[in-house]
């Protein structure tokens, strides 16, 4: 027998969801690959052929190597997020698979982008990033506000962290159709600015939890 949350919205197990994250983000980080290959019809008869086939595909490998690392950044996250989560009510789950459909559509979306420099292909490349983004800020959200689902509640701070990575992803991904039009192939490049989301993050973490320690500590002088 289903059990029934106070609502009386039947708890569905997170493991049966969790399963299905880790099954698309693999398949999907294993899909980026795929687009490096060498070229079919090339005569790679020498070694000076073969090393300007390798060079040809430095945008590819540029692109996977971009994707592979979002993917598992998006990973991690979610990763996070259900370690809050007890069980899951319908509303978690269309949220979920929100984002999976996104993180599925990346490897078509970086095959296009490394193919042709252009902005649109960065254009379609920075869309699925936000639609990532998007679908990670609105899974935190719910996860937030429904503290009934969760085994110990999601803090504001881990909250307003996790709001803040999402933005500065969808900041980046924006910047970098901006880039394409001046120097179209080299805006995947911003996504290096990817890296300072995890300590910006951490930051806001520990500012509200030294303020939340201190509303405590007051409290208890108070009391």
């Amino acid at each position: 027998m289903t059990d029934l949350s106070h609502d009386g919205q039947p708890q569905l197990s997170k493991h049966r969801i969790e399963a299905l994250v880790d099954g698309i983000f693999a398949v999907a980080m294993t899909l980026l690959v795929i687009e490096l290959r060498l070229p079919e019809h090339a005569h790679l008869n020498s070694e000076a052929a073969l090393q300007g086939a390798l060079v040809g595909l430095i945008p590819n490998l540029i692109s996977w190597l971009i994707s592979f690392f979002v993917l598992a950044i998006f990973w991690i996250a979610n990763h996070r997020l259900f370690s809050y989560v007890r069980h899951a009510d319908q509303g978690l789950l269309w949220m979920t698979i929100l984002g999976l459909a996104s993180a599925a559509l990346l490897p078509f979306a970086s095959a296009v982008n490394g193919q042709f420099a252009s902005t649109t292909g960065q254009a379609l490349y920075s869309g699925v990033m936000i639609w990532l983004s998007v679908s990670t800020l609105l899974l935190a959200r719910y996860i937030y506000r429904h503290p009934g689902l969760c085994a110990h509640p999601m803090s504001l701070g881990v909250y307003r962290a996790t709001m803040a990575r999402s933005w500065g992803v969808m900041l980046i991904a924006a910047l970098a159709v901006v880039i394409s039009y001046a120097a179209p192939g080299k805006a995947n490049f911003v996504f290096l600015l990817m890296s300072l989301m995890r300590p910006l993050g951490a930051r806001i973490e520990r500012h509200y939890a030294l303020a939340e320690a201190k509303a405590q500590a007051q409290a208890a002088a108070a009391a």
